[in-house]
């Protein structure tokens, strides 16, 4: 028996901020905490609307705007303790995926005190934790999905690791979708996000088996990413462009685009190395990673191959298997992502030594049988600088 469950209230389109009036009716808070990056929350009016809502209804509030890209664990524990000090029982998560995704190991650690630090949750060293407060997000970023599951990335910046966690009681009650507040990310992490739902959907379709209606839900969205990408980008107030996006990096990643399917997330788990190793923004490293761990893996497994050409034709309208990754390549590039390590500003080198660290990584938190796969593309990327 398959089950799915589709646990946000989506209120999505312009001003759909004003729709919380009334689901905060049905709520009883006693003090909320506002959640939010360093910077990129002031340049749109999301922040000043929410406040403004807050105030309306009574309902006090605290702010923390020291979320980084790749949410650190330390700053995990410093914003659960202030919640706990402040008697916070509601999150809003306003920001992007990484915003959400602290969010909900912060609402998780506050309701579960014998859990001692960030990192042992992410580790799972303690026992399944209990529901943690409720969470209401207002994204301004298109691309994790992270605003309708249950999984947060958390990066150990002193170990330099990356790992992923999953909390299925964690899942924001309410998500604010208004496209406009996304008018005002830069062209490098539109695409970023965009590639970032991109790789969502390749990954949920490249497990061994597709239920078919799946299939052909992932080849829609990728699709609608595929036709709007470069618009959003060129112009950033395109409504439509912008909407579009947005809903289809929330559909990639709720559950949906996995349905009765087998998946593979070895691309994000090589990436989570990288990432954890450079500070790279995630849907960058992801499209490096991309090409090159599908022509690997393709060379050593047939099936895997097919599913390349099948994702070509149905996609990219391409007939080989050489021309489905020229393809993908220069989709990469038309959105101005990296396809070589030196691309990156954060990349100095990427020696030997660099290799066998996010080998060791990779290997740690992925699929022990897909080791020589995670090795040979490991190496492979070493060289295209």
């Amino acid at each position: 028996m398959e089950s799915l469950k589709l646990v946000p209230k989506y209120l999505f389109g312009k001003n759909s901020i004003l729709g919380l009036k009334e689901e905060l009716k049905n709520h009883k808070y006693n003090k909320a905490l506002v959640l939010t990056g360093k910077n990129s929350y002031r340049l749109n009016n999301a922040f000043d609307e929410l406040i403004k809502i807050l105030r309306n209804l009574n309902l006090p509030h605290i702010h923390f705007d020291g979320i980084e890209p790749n949410p650190r664990d330390i700053t995990i524990d410093r914003c659960v303790t202030i919640a706990k000090n402040n008697g916070v029982d509601v999150i809003f998560a306003l920001g992007g995926g990484s915003v959400v995704d602290a969010s909900k190991v912060i609402s998780t650690l506050i309701r579960n005190p014998d859990i001692n630090t960030c990192w042992e949750y992410v580790l799972k060293k303690s026992k399944t934790p209990e529901k943690g407060i409720d969470i209401i997000s207002i994204i301004t970023l298109a691309g994790t999905g992270s605003e309708n599951n249950g999984t947060s990335v958390i990066s150990n910046w002193s170990r330099k690791e990356k790992k992923s966690v999953y909390n299925a009681n964690s899942v924001p009650i309410i998500s604010v979708q208004d496209p406009t507040y996304t008018f005002t990310v830069d062209s490098w992490n539109t695409a970023s996000g965009i590639f970032d739902s991109f790789s969502h959907l390749l990954e949920q379709y490249f497990g061994k088996s597709t239920f078919e209606w799946t299939k052909e839900f992932i080849f829609a969205n990728l699709r609608v990413l595929i036709k709007y990408a470069k618009m959003s980008i060129l112009r950033p107030n395109h409504y439509v462009a912008r909407a579009n996006i947005f809903w289809t990096t929330t559909m990639a990643l709720n559950g949906l685009a996995s349905f009765n399917c087998e998946t593979d997330w070895s691309v994000h788990t090589i990436e989570h190395a990288m990432s954890g190793l450079w500070d790279i923004t995630h849907g960058a490293g992801l499209a490096f990673i991309t090409p090159t761990y599908l022509k690997v893996r393709s060379q050593k497994e047939k099936w895997f191959k097919d599913k390349v050409i099948e994702l070509g034709r149905n996609v990219f309208k391409t007939q080989t298997f050489e021309a489905t990754i020229v393809f993908l390549e220069n989709f990469i590039k038309s959105i101005n992502l990296p396809i070589r390590w030196s691309e990156f500003d954060k990349i100095i080198k990427f020696d030997d030594q660099d290799a066998e660290f996010l080998l060791s990584h990779t290997l740690r938190f992925g699929e022990p049988e897909l080791k020589e796969i995670y090795k040979d593309v490991i190496w492979t990327l070493k060289g295209i600088k």
